[in-house]
């Protein structure tokens, strides 16, 4: 952590190059944030998805995979189907991602890949899976992937080969896994509110905010990866797509998740050689813990947002939750907007675009401390 704190005193926040996709949050335009292009957002309608990182459709952005400390999810030799995660769907979408995972397991228990790991050449042979899994059934074989058409000429090991360049797939975890030990009813609505204290863990505790900047960092940055493949990545991958990394099934802040992963892409940006976009993509009911995610919107949009989870529900199959999870009975994360802050992602951004990942993390770091979970994260930073 100390080496990642370093990195952070020079590192300016724009080299992460925020652009937001609104994909099917309700809300209304958020402002002052670039968008991510229309190739890679579009919305969904009614009987279908549209474009998001998971559907794909923007030219070399990386689809990331939400894993577990082992790549694979929980599918094989466990579930019978899609399992309950992102990172079990996209396991099933990915068939190629799936067998590399099966051939090369790394698990005593389960065939699994440890993380983080890029799999580069992968394509999503299947279509409908957006991040709400809304669309996910039936499975239905896309008839239009790319076998050939997307080839990229690579040199690897002085070695040229071609390897399909249009869904680059990155796996890594956040580190808060089980950080509030065994899960509760009581414990669970907290969390799903963003309202359990240990969310906020701001020292140097096995699951604090440093831990989160580092995992997220540690995946991204080119300086993980063997040498020989740093400018294979390079020339296939021009963007990171993500969701509510952190806040998914781990139950984590999603207002804590958004800020680890924008100053973690700030400080691995330089290896790629300047400005590496991270493309974040907002829902009103992603797949895991849906609605947590519009507590990332200032008051008004996270209104809109819940609403819209609440009118929309996602289908039994989209999502999976233990009973206690539930929240009056339904699976959007709030039935109230009481929780709503005033301050949205737009102000943080406004805020600390133009400042160093050392000024963004050392005050985020401080709000946490703050001690009550009365306001949120954005608010205590703002305030």
């Amino acid at each position: 952590v100390a080496d990642v704190r370093a990195a952070a005193v020079d590192a300016p926040m724009a080299a992460a190059g925020l652009r937001l996709c609104q994909y099917d949050d309700g809300a209304a335009q958020v402002e002052g944030v670039d968008a991510v292009p229309a190739s890679g957002c579009t919305a969904p309608n009614s009987s279908a998805p549209g474009r998001d990182f998971m559907t794909g459709g923007l030219a070399h952005q990386a689809v990331q995979d939400i894993s577990a400390s082992f790549l694979g999810g929980y599918v094989f030799g466990n579930a019978c189907g899609l399992g309950g995660g992102q990172d079990e769907r996209l396991m099933v979408y990915f068939p190629e991602v799936a067998v590399l995972t099966f051939f090369l397991s790394q698990d005593t228990r389960f065939p699994q890949l440890r993380q983080p790991a890029w799999v580069l050449g992968s394509r999503m042979f299947f279509s409908g899976l957006d991040g709400s899994a809304r669309f996910n059934r039936p499975l239905v074989v896309d008839e239009a992937v790319p076998l050939t058409s997307d080839l990229t000429e690579v040199n690897i090991s002085n070695s040229t080969v071609q390897v399909s360049g249009s869904r680059p797939f990155i796996a890594f975890m956040s580190e808060n896994q089980g950080y509030f030990g065994a899960e509760s009813y009581n414990k669970l609505q907290e969390a799903r509110r963003n309202k359990h204290p240990e969310q906020r863990l701001a020292g140097d505790e096995e699951y604090s905010f440093e831990k989160q900047v580092r995992a997220w960092y540690g995946a991204v940055t080119l300086t993980s990866y063997a040498t020989e493949m740093r400018p294979v990545l390079k020339e296939l991958v021009g963007s990171i797509g993500t969701g509510p990394w952190l806040a998914g099934l781990w139950w984590g802040d999603s207002q804590v998740g958004m800020l680890a992963s924008w100053i973690g892409q700030a400080l691995a940006a330089p290896s790629w050689g300047g400005v590496f976009p991270l493309d974040y993509y907002l829902y009103a009911d992603f797949t895991e813990n849906p609605g947590n995610q519009c507590f990332v919107h200032s008051a008004s949009n996270c209104r809109a947002c819940l609403d819209a989870c609440k009118s929309r529900p996602l289908p039994d199959s989209a999502y999976w939750m233990p009973n206690y999870a539930m929240v009056a009975g339904q699976a959007c994360a709030a039935q109230s907007s009481s929780d709503c802050g005033q301050y949205g992602i737009e102000d943080v951004f406004k805020a600390y675009n133009e400042s160093t990942a050392h000024d963004l993390w050392s005050d985020a770091e401080a709000a946490m401390r703050r001690g009550s979970t009365d306001k949120t994260v954005f608010d205590l930073l703002l305030r």
